[in-house]
């Protein structure tokens, strides 16, 4: 697959692969960590292990060849960009893994021979215990002549030409004009590290910036899955996310309840915006 064959949304599944003794002892004499916890059964057990511990990097390299087995991005790959991980539950000899990966953001690179592609990992081991999660960016090869604006520029959620995009959206919502139509000040709104802030005064959008000069009245965030969920769902499900933690506010909070069914409308164009990427 090269850049343009990635949508935000898309989810891959990957094949199992069994962790055994040998695998463990093999990176344990790679990697010279020898912790007792890593080697000593007994001592495992004492700490309340079914055994020993698999090292957390050798648990995230299982995962990426895992990947490479699939030959997704095999030769387009680049470069991975970043990694973002949380180890969930501990991973001990005989466990059974698999993943699944759901694309998150995709951005042509400046030079357009190249894409980023984001993506969120989600790992289980046997009977669906989740062992792990985490977010890495590639950089995969675009293909020859690829010309005119990027369609995905619709789901790249919190840039600044995506909010861009999405004014117009916004500017023809009744429900967010007359819901904003006391409002003076600006709302960030950020996906994983990316944000940006929409300036508004009674009802009207100003302009969308990276920054402002008095910074946002209050900010709504949360990770790029989260925002992928509720741009592609089948209903604009952002009071139930963020009942549950999935999106968070900072700033004047007292501004962002007041302004509720302004941010719902905003999720609204949101999703208008994604669907128009869908085709």
């Amino acid at each position: 697959m090269t850049y343009e064959d990635f949508r935000v949304g898309q989810l891959f599944e990957s094949g199992t692969r069994t962790i055994d003794a040998d695998d463990l002892r093999r990176f344990v004499e790679l990697s010279g960590d020898a912790a007792a916890i890593h080697v000593d059964a007994e001592h495992a057990r004492a700490l309340g292990m079914e055994g020993p511990v698999v090292h957390g990097p050798f648990g995230i390299a299982a995962v990426f060849g895992l990947l490479f087995e699939q030959r997704i991005v095999e030769p387009t790959a680049i470069a991975m960009l970043d990694l973002d991980w949380r180890f969930v539950a501990p991973i001990v000899a005989g466990d059974e893994l698999r993943f699944e990966m759901t694309v998150t953001r995709c951005r042509r690179s400046r030079t357009r021979q190249a894409g980023i592609v984001g993506r969120h990992f989600r790992v289980f081991k046997q009977g669906g215990v989740v062992v792990g999660e985490g977010t890495s960016s590639l950089l995969v090869q675009a293909r020859a002549g690829a010309e005119g604006p990027d369609p995905a520029i619709r789901t790249d959620f919190c840039s600044h030409a995506w909010a861009e995009a999405l004014l117009p959206e916004l500017a023809e919502s009744r429900a967010f004009g007359e819901a904003a139509a006391s409002f003076d000040g600006s709302i960030g709104l950020r996906a994983g590290r990316e944000a940006v802030q929409l300036r508004i005064y009674k009802g009207e959008l100003l302009e969308a910036a990276r920054t402002t000069p008095a910074g946002p009245t209050f900010t709504v965030g949360g990770s790029e899955l989260t925002w992928a969920g509720i741009a592609l769902g089948e209903r604009n499900d952002f009071i139930a996310r963020a009942t549950l933690g999935e999106l968070s506010a900072t700033g004047n909070l007292h501004e962002y309840l007041r302004m509720t069914k302004a941010v719902v409308a905003i999720f609204d164009a949101v999703r208008a915006l994604a669907a128009e990427e869908r085709g």
